[in-house]
């Protein structure tokens, strides 16, 4: 009998059995989602994602300027950064996005959005003003408009994406967060989009 081979098999068991309840932890939660693919249960379509060179010739083509997709740690996996310069667009039905927090913790949730940020040059087109709606469970927990130079240089110069909103752990559902991105009614085509989004424990640099 190879004793050698029977103790590195029950090795590799042990080590398995004692990584199941991780495991198991880690698909409790879901603290970003940063739309690399499709989201469970959708499909492709193509003009729901687009790059940032594809957003800059748009906007150079009507005299925007588009802050690039930040380099946001992802929260929960170690050095990993959220930017890969893709970009979920916002449909004029809306877009909704499910995270899940620890249902244990307590303390006060901050869901930060790296949204696309467009700046107006002296030769910008005439375009109408924007405006997005985010919610979270159900209830309207911001408005953003374009344009709003702000946003713009926030996007570029601060710590941490200048769209956020708060969430107290009594609005969960089980942990489950269900945000919900709508433009204003009646706006046509996909205007807003989304690099990536995720929840954290620390509060914005700059609120």
């Amino acid at each position: 009998m190879d004793w050698h081979r029977i103790a590195i098999l029950l090795f590799l068991i042990l080590a398995a059995a004692g990584q199941g309840p991780i495991g198991q932890e880690n698909r409790k939660t879901k603290n970003f989602e940063n739309f690399s693919k499709p989201m469970g249960g959708e499909n492709y379509i193509s003009e729901d994602y687009k790059t940032f060179p594809e957003l800059s010739i748009w906007a150079y083509h009507n005299g925007l300027k588009l802050a690039p997709d930040r380099k946001d740690p992802a929260p929960g996996a170690g050095t990993g950064r959220l930017f890969d310069n893709q970009c979920r667009m916002v449909p004029e039905t809306g877009l909704d996005i499910l995270l899940i927090a620890d249902p244990n913790k307590k303390d006060i949730i901050y869901v930060y959005f790296d949204l696309t940020h467009f700046s107006k040059t002296e030769n910008a087109a005439i375009l109408p003003d924007r405006e997005l709606r985010i919610s979270a469970n159900g209830t309207l927990k911001r408005t953003i408009r374009f344009p709003d130079t702000n946003l713009y240089s926030k996007s570029l110069y601060s710590g941490n994406p200048p769209v956020y909103i708060t969430v107290d752990p009594a609005e969960l559902r089980d942990g489950r967060l269900n945000l919900n991105l709508t433009p204003l009614a009646g706006e046509k085509g996909r205007f807003w989009g989304v690099w990536d989004v995720f929840l954290s424990y620390s509060a914005p640099e700059y609120p």
